[in-house]
């Protein structure tokens, strides 16, 4: 098994707020050769994309905040042409969104991928746990039911929120199977608090579900952690890396 290993930048924001230059370098002595972009720290995206370039890194794909979904598409396009990258997610839905009602949403996101399929680029949705919830409008539906069932919307499948909302990460690969370009690897604490962990040290079966993975399409696999690290950002993403690298051996 060969999938690229690539990092969610927003792992270590705290460092690459302070010094870009210098995260980036610390990303690069890990290992990574691939991340996904969470905005640009206040550099413009030439400056970033040079910055990359310098380190050896490339952009595999990027979170775009869900109000870019509802404008002008240029800059998406724009933004994936320049660092070269194919898969532009939507990240998260705030509760004033929520409350719109997910099959909205859902039509307007995939009114948006429509549009950007035509310059090559592929849309994708990254889930949390609340689209376990009911739907605001559609009671008798779950949100994340509205979202995939018979739309065609692609999938950034995240592992942890999965398990934390009560539900199998292997299931929900296999229902996506055909539409999951990216899994998002994050693993959760053997606490009470089922809190996130290093990957590798939790409790999810990362084993089996990289056995499943390029079955279904699967063809980044990304490490983040929101929080909660260890020993600090950039450690959790050695730790990660060096634990997901060792599991595709």
């Amino acid at each position: 098994m060969s999938l690229p290993i690539a990092l969610q930048l927003y792992t270590v924001r705290d460092v690459l707020e302070k010094d870009l230059d210098a995260g980036l370098a610390q990303v690069a002595a890990i290992g990574y050769k691939h991340v996904e972009l969470a905005g640009l720290y206040g550099h413009s995206a030439e400056d970033f994309k040079a910055l990359l370039d310098k380190h050896g890194l490339t952009a595999v794909s990027a979170h775009e905040g869900i109000e870019h979904f509802f404008g002008d598409t240029q800059p998406l396009i724009d933004r994936a042409k320049l660092f070269g990258y194919q898969y532009v997610n939507c990240p998260y839905l705030g509760e004033d969104h929520r409350q719109v009602g997910y099959r909205k949403i859902t039509e307007q996101v995939l009114k948006i991928a429509s549009v950007l399929s035509e310059h090559g680029l592929t849309v994708c949705y990254h889930n949390h746990d609340f689209e376990w919830d009911a739907d605001a409008v559609e009671p008798d539906r779950r949100g994340v039911d509205l979202l995939f069932d018979g739309t065609g919307l692609n999938s950034e499948l995240d592992v942890y929120w999965v398990k934390k909302a009560g539900d199998e990460p292997l299931d929900w690969m296999k229902k996506l199977s055909g539409r999951l370009p990216i899994l998002h690897m994050k693993d959760m604490a053997d606490t009470p608090e089922r809190g996130f962990a290093e990957v590798g040290t939790g409790i999810i079966d990362f084993p089996a579900i990289l056995d499943a993975a390029e079955s279904h399409g699967v063809q980044f696999l990304i490490v983040e952690q929101d929080s909660n690290w260890a020993v600090s950002p950039m450690e959790s993403a050695r730790v990660g890396f060096e634990n997901l690298n060792g599991m595709l051996v």
